[in-house]
């Protein structure tokens, strides 16, 4: 675990000095903020369930951008070799590396709690759907990085692993209208299950179900597996 801490560590440091950082944990505020004050405010939903949707989608455009640069930085500056050479398992560069992803979104997240103070001090909102909501949030905030790191060790641009990251978890997000569209019925229930939005808008609800946190965690299982694997082959 020594080895896995020290690339975390390594990890959040260079989170903390890069400007793309900031930027990233800035424009979801901002845009959270503004849902927030939007739905609150213009639509009279005296609820966080509009305002999860909104940063469900908001997280997807953004999460490419925190992901990209978790390998693709590694090829850039010349030391995924050295990375490599180390005396460290695949499975502990990649969980180092995840760690130091989701503790951003961890910050991220926590960063919008500010939106539930005018919500309790003018309202009666119900806690144990916002805490659904909120365990939604990180569990597929957690499966979109995986996947995105993913991504970012098999290309070496930045921007080519952000756009394939962008378009994949879009895919997984918008597959569930893809139901409409299908007559067998298998195909249907495959299209529903496979559905990032679907499972989401059960959190919403304020529903915690197993099979719903069973999925994220399986997909971001598969993707950390994949990456690890990939790196091993490397090496």
């Amino acid at each position: 675990m020594s080895g896995t801490l020290a690339v975390y560590q390594k990890e959040v440091s260079v989170y903390f000095r890069s400007p793309i950082a900031y930027f990233v944990v800035a424009v979801f505020l901002l845009g959270t903020g503004y849902f927030f004050l939007y739905n609150i405010f213009l639509t009279g939903d005296a609820t966080m369930a509009e305002t999860f949707q909104n940063m469900g989608v908001l997280l997807l455009t953004l999460i490419p951008v925190v992901s990209m640069r978790l390998f693709s930085a590694e090829y850039t500056a010349g030391t995924m070799e050295l990375l490599l050479s180390l005396p460290l398992a695949p499975w502990q560069i990649v969980l180092g590396k995840y760690l130091g992803a989701v503790t951003m979104l961890l910050l991220m997240t926590a960063g919008t709690l500010i939106d539930l103070v005018p919500l309790y001090l003018f309202g009666n909102p119900e806690t144990t759907t916002i805490v659904a909501g909120y365990i939604g949030f990180v569990l597929l905030g957690m499966a979109c990085l995986a996947v995105g790191q993913l991504f970012s060790a098999l290309t070496q641009n930045q921007i080519v692993a952000a756009l394939i990251t962008a378009a994949v978890l879009l895919g997984f997000w918008f597959v569930g209208h893809l139901q409409s569209f299908q007559t067998s019925y298998a195909l249907r229930s495959l299209c529903g299950y496979l559905s990032f939005a679907l499972h989401f808008a059960d959190f919403i609800q304020g529903l915690v179900r197993t099979e719903a946190v069973m999925f994220y965690l399986v997909v971001g299982a598969m993707a950390l597996t994949l990456n690890a694997s990939y790196l091993q082959w490397r090496r």
